[in-house]
């Protein structure tokens, strides 16, 4: 993936966070109840969208130290959940930022585990007549 891709790819996950923080709490309810999900799903979205942000972050060719990523999603976290101070119907919790930061590890852990499979794929010689023939 091209740097400015990746930028932008992270900054549309980050406009979807903060939009969906101001989702009003009660329009909010009623759409998961419209889906009859068995958890909440704007857990879920949280979730998913910081796992999202710290792959892009972890991965190449932006590649930051998860001390950084884990920094900044931790800001991002705090922001948004003192964001639903002014969102109707909504509240901050320490659950959420937990969650949010659950996704940061999960996010940042699978980038990490990829890129030394890659980086191990890439390293081993190639032995001619070792592919299988089929």
């Amino acid at each position: 993936m091209r740097h400015r891709l990746s930028w932008c790819a992270t900054g549309i996950l980050a406009a979807v966070l903060l939009v969906g923080t101001q989702i009003p709490g009660r329009l909010r309810d009623s759409l998961e109840r419209s889906l009859h999900a068995p958890f909440p799903l704007s857990s879920l979205a949280h979730f998913l969208l910081f796992s999202g942000m710290a792959w892009l972050l972890a991965s190449r060719p932006i590649a930051w130290p998860a001390r950084s990523i884990g920094a900044v999603l931790l800001v991002l976290a705090l922001l948004t959940e003192g964001l639903q101070v002014f969102a109707i119907n909504r509240h901050p919790r320490w659950l959420d930022v937990g969650i949010d930061m659950a996704g940061f590890l999960a996010g940042t852990t699978l980038a990490t585990w990829f890129a030394g499979r890659l980086s191990r794929r890439r390293a081993l010689p190639h032995v001619p007549g070792s592919e299988r023939i089929r």
